[in-house]
C-alpha cells in the first residue's frame, strides 16, 4: 500500500471513530489504534493518540457536565482508573495481551446476551458498590498498556441503564483522566518525541470535525435506540478482541 493511501486509509478510521465517540461516547480508540497498529505499530499508535484522548474526552465531559449528577459510582470509578492506568504504562510489555482480549471479549459477550434476553438487566446498586473499583482498576490497566479501555467501561456502564446522555459523561470522565495520565506516565518513561506530538495535534483535525456531528445525530435517538447502538458498538469490539487474542502477539 503506498504512503498516500495509509495515510487516507488511517484518516477514515480516526474519523469514524470520532463520529461513533460524539454520538456514543466510545468507539475512536477501538477503531483508530488497530488501524494505526498496522501501518506504525502498537505502541507508536497508543502514544499518537494519548493526546487526542484528552482533548476528545474534555470535550464530551464539558458539553455532558449538566448529567454529572445523574451519575452512579463514578468517584470510586475514577480514582481505581487513575491506579490502573498507571501501572499499565509502565507494565506494558508483561502483559499477556492474547489472554486479556480474549478474557475481555468472553465477558462482553456474556453481557449481550444476558441484555438481549433480558431487556430489563442492570446492576444494582448493591452490586456496583463493590464491583467498581476492580472494574476501574482493570479498565486502567488496559488503558495505559493498549490505549483502549473502552469495551469493559462501556460493558460495565451499559448494565448501569443511565440516561443516554449521563451515560456519554461517565465514559467521557473516566476516558478523560485515564488518558491524562497515560500522557504523563508516557512522558516520563520517554515515549514521546517532537514528531509524535506533531503527530497527536494533526490527527485532532479529523476527530474535532467529527465528534460534534455524531453528538448532533445521537440526539435523534430514542433511548432505546441509543442502548441497541452501544450493544452493536459492544459487539463489534468484542469480535475485535477475538480476532486480536487468535492472531495478536502474545
Amino acid at each position: 500500500m503506498s504512503p498516500g493511501l495509509e495515510v487516507v486509509v488511517i484518516v477514515a478510521a480516526i474519523g469514524v471513530g470520532a463520529f461513533v465517540k460524539g454520538a456514543t461516547g466510545g468507539g475512536l480508540p477501538l477503531l483508530a489504534i488497530p488501524v494505526m497498529a498496522v501501518f506504525i505499530g502498537v505502541e507508536r499508535a497508543v502514544v499518537v493518540m494519548a493526546v487526542p484522548g484528552v482533548v476528545s474526552n474534555g470535550w464530551l465531559v464539558w458539553t455532558h457536565r449538566e448529567t454529572a449528577r445523574q451519575t452512579r459510582d463514578l468517584p470510586v470509578l475514577l480514582a481505581a482508573c487513575i491506579v490502573g492506568t498507571a501501572v499499565g504504562t509502565v507494565l506494558l510489555e508483561w502483559l499477556p495481551g492474547r489472554v486479556l482480549s480474549a478474557t475481555l471479549a468472553a465477558m462482553i459477550i456474556t453481557y449481550i446476551v444476558v441484555s438481549t434476553a433480558r431487556p430489563g438487566f442492570s446492576f444494582p446498586p448493591r452490586v456496583t458498590r463493590f464491583t467498581s473499583p476492580p472494574v476501574g482498576l482493570i479498565a486502567g490497566g488496559l488503558q495505559g498498556s493498549t490505549g483502549i479501555s473502552g469495551p469493559l467501561l462501556s460493558t460495565y456502564l451499559h448494565g448501569y441503564h443511565l440516561t443516554q446522555r449521563a451515560y456519554v459523561f461517565s465514559l467521557g470522565a473516566l476516558f478523560l483522566v485515564g488518558a491524562m495520565v497515560q500522557v504523563v506516565t508516557l512522558a516520563l518513561v520517554g515515549l514521546y518525541t517532537g514528531n509524535r506530538f506533531l503527530e497527536s495535534v494533526l490527527v485532532l483535525v479529523p476527530i474535532l470535525a467529527l465528534m460534534p456531528l455524531g453528538s448532533k445525530a445521537a440526539r435523534r435517538l430514542s433511548p432505546q435506540a441509543f442502548r441497541k447502538v452501544v450493544l452493536v458498538l459492544l459487539a463489534a469490539s468484542a469480535f475485535t478482541l477475538i480476532y486480536d487474542a487468535l492472531v495478536g502477539s502474545a
